[in-house]
């Protein structure tokens, strides 16, 4: 894909040096950079992405996204943007055919019962002759292949690229595990949700969060974005026997069936 129509999707706010070339890849780890690659420099919990620039030039990236300014006398195209995340997760998306369009998408998040809710789902859609795709805590899986999940949701590049595979492999819909660090980290920016499911709340993993206002106002992110694509016939699921969730039913101005 060129890289003047990746960076169409993205709105950067400066662009140095642009070249005209084809982008072989969308990616956020140094170490997975192959020559063509877009390397998208993102602050993580423990490092920044920026200090890995010149690793990223010396393995042949084609251009470097930002959202600060980078510290190296390297030449090559730097694209500055307000939010490195955010645009990790749009690049990802386009550059593997916006597949979550191609299939019905039903995002699952909470504290508890994400992964019984996946897996009754998947086996609701599978019944049903919709042959889903699966992202989740236990493993992910792609038409007949079935990979070990390191994670509940993946990166953007690695998520875009396994709903592309499911696409490719003839499925039609994706059952996915949306977890909190997820949402904060907007490796979901880039997907339509047809569905968005919350199951409850409960005090965990505040040692990110910080305070369950924080966790709650993450968790909400899946549903303010429903509809906000191409999209329009979305629907909320939402357990309003859990007191945040009767919060988020009325934050949305959804109303219960």
């Amino acid at each position: 894909m060129k890289l003047e129509l990746l960076l169409d999707e993205i709105q950067p706010a400066t662009v140095t040096d642009q070249k005209d070339c084809d982008v072989s890849g969308v990616v956020c780890d140094s170490r997975q950079v192959k020559p063509g690659a877009l390397f998208v420099a993102v602050r993580g919990e423990k490092q920044d992405g920026s200090i890995f620039v010149d690793d990223a030039i010396d393995r042949g990236a084609a251009a470097v996204v930002s959202d600060q300014d980078v510290n190296t006398a390297r030449k090559t195209c730097f694209v500055r943007v307000a939010d490195a995340r955010l645009a990790l997760a749009q690049l990802s998306a386009a550059f593997h055919g916006k597949p979550s369009g191609k299939l019905d998408v039903v995002g699952i998040t909470g504290t508890n019962g994400k992964t019984t809710t996946a897996w009754m789902t998947r086996d609701i859609l599978k019944a049903n002759n919709m042959r889903p795709g699966l992202i989740g805590t236990v493993e992910y899986e792609i038409g007949a292949r079935t990979i070990p999940a390191n994670r509940t949701t993946p990166e953007a590049p690695v998520l875009q690229s396994y709903m592309a595979q499911m696409v490719t492999a003839g499925c039609r819909s994706v059952v996915m595990e949306v977890s909190s660090h997820s949402l904060a980290q907007k490796r979901v920016a880039g997907i339509d949700f047809d569905v968005g499911v919350f199951t409850n709340l409960t005090r965990e993993h505040l040692d990110y969060h910080k305070t369950m206002e924080d966790y709650f106002n993450v968790k909400s992110l899946l549903f303010s974005g429903l509809g906000g694509g191409s999209k329009k016939a979305t629907v909320a699921v939402i357990n309003i026997d859990d007191q945040w969730g009767q919060r988020l039913l009325a934050r949305n101005g959804l109303k219960s069936e």
